[in-house]
């Protein structure tokens, strides 16, 4: 008699097998983190590759071992006169799927579940931007033993709903992801400069070096791309998030929305000039899961612990995708640093299109929990499993630690041979 997959045998072996092997996984990256510190501080470019390196490969972990739990597919579905030439979505001979995106880009999508960020970064993955990803996070998750301090390492942006604080925190880290990608940030070894101008910085901010990286420095300082993974409502959806979208939907005179909440505008304001020196599109993502319905909430069935202890996934991760070309979004002429300071019919323009955008996000949520899937007339669909290209991608992790312990075994042999040839 064989067991499912999600009975509580399989579960517990299984569960301790993910356990180990993430701790072990983590253990790892945070010791080659550790390592290019104390090695490679001084060297910039060096030390951002490296973290880069172990950027890429946790997400390759925890691909490896979502996939181990709960096997899925997933789907883009686009329309090609909606997105950039250059973008493209295919599957190889192997059932791998293929991304061709545009490098300094900005995602956003409508939350549902806790790893939403998780398959946006796998997307990430199959364009070979793994390593550029960016994600904007509670600033909770920060306090994670090893986790949290990895993740800072990382850069990604951790918030603390308290506004004043996170301008200055946001601001501070795009413009220094904008200068990277520019060659002319800190992982080139550039200073930031300082700026004497009120129109164009807010106390505690500080300004990086304007334009490009110089024509004769080009062929020695890399250029940093970056993928900024979003999400403007900023919580999953839920009975009391959405009574609050619904509510504030009401006081704005806008329609409530039944599948989506209201975006909060001014983050994504923010982020968006803050990043306009190098971002070209925002690619607008809206996600379905296959297995819930439109009365289902996420987080209620698709939990963590039904997920990774259980193995109750979602079967498939159904994307429709969009670009918007950066130029075409209400973002204001003036370069102050401080989105407070612009004016008021700059901000209320972004509002509108923001919202917009997420009246239509709603009716294709609608349409997504009527069929099953994007699709409408003039959409593609690409579908493949969610794995990695190769599942010798997650040894990787180990190169470093098991490198040093060969070296330190090799050094303790050759010292108790010294001791032995002179005592």
């Amino acid at each position: 008699m064989s067991l499912s997959r999600h009975s509580w045998p399989v579960a517990v072996a299984r569960t301790a097998v993910v356990a180990v092997a993430f701790i072990i996984g983590c253990l790892s990256l945070r010791f080659t983190q550790g390592t290019a510190r104390m090695l490679l501080y001084r060297h910039k470019k060096a030390f951002h590759a490296v973290l880069n390196l172990t950027k890429r490969q946790f997400v390759q972990i925890l691909t490896f071992l979502t996939v181990l739990i709960n096997p899925s597919r997933i789907a883009v579905t686009y329309d090609k006169n909606h997105l950039p030439e250059s973008t493209s979505f295919r599957v190889d001979s192997k059932g791998n799927l293929i991304s061709s995106i545009v490098p300094n880009s900005v995602w956003i999508c409508n939350h549902q579940i806790y790893t939403d960020w998780l398959f946006l970064w796998f997307l990430n993955y199959t364009g070979r931007f793994a390593d550029c990803v960016y994600i904007v996070l509670k600033a909770a998750l920060a306090n994670i033993p090893i986790l949290g301090p990895g993740m800072q390492n990382y850069k990604f942006l951790f918030l603390s709903r308290k506004w004043d604080l996170d301008k200055v925190n946001l601001t501070n880290s795009l413009l220094e992801i904008d200068a990277d990608a520019r060659g002319m940030g800190p992982a080139s070894g550039v200073s930031h400069l300082t700026s004497t101008s009120e129109s164009t910085t807010l106390p505690g901010v500080s300004i990086w070096p304007k334009g490009n990286v110089p024509e004769a420095a080009k062929g020695t300082t890399a250029l940093w791309p970056y993928q900024m993974i979003i999400f403007p409502e900023g919580t999953v959806i839920s009975p009391h998030t959405r009574e609050r979208s619904n509510k504030f939907a009401k006081k704005l005179g806008r329609p409530e929305l039944k599948h989506t909440l209201l975006p909060r505008v001014r983050g994504l304001f923010l982020m968006l000039r803050s990043l306009r020196d190098t971002a070209e599109y925002v690619y607008d993502v809206t996600c379905g899961y296959t297995g819930l319905t439109a009365e289902d909430y996420g987080e209620d069935v698709f939990t963590l612990k039904a997920y990774y202890i259980k193995g109750y996934g979602p079967s498939k991760i159904n994307y429709h995708i969009r670009a918007f070309a950066i130029k075409d979004i209400p973002l204001g002429d003036d370069d102050s640093a401080d989105v407070d300071n612009v004016p008021p019919e700059t901000l209320a323009a972004f509002e509108k299109w923001l919202l917009d955008i997420w009246a239509e996000k709603d009716e294709l949520m609608k349409v997504f929990f009527e069929k099953g899937s994007f699709e409408s007339e003039g959409t593609h669909t690409v579908e493949a499993d969610f794995k990695l290209r190769s599942r010798h991608e997650v040894f990787q992790v180990l190169l470093v630690p098991a490198t040093a312990i060969l070296l330190a075994r090799c050094a303790w042999i050759g010292v108790r041979k010294l001791v032995q040839i002179y005592a």
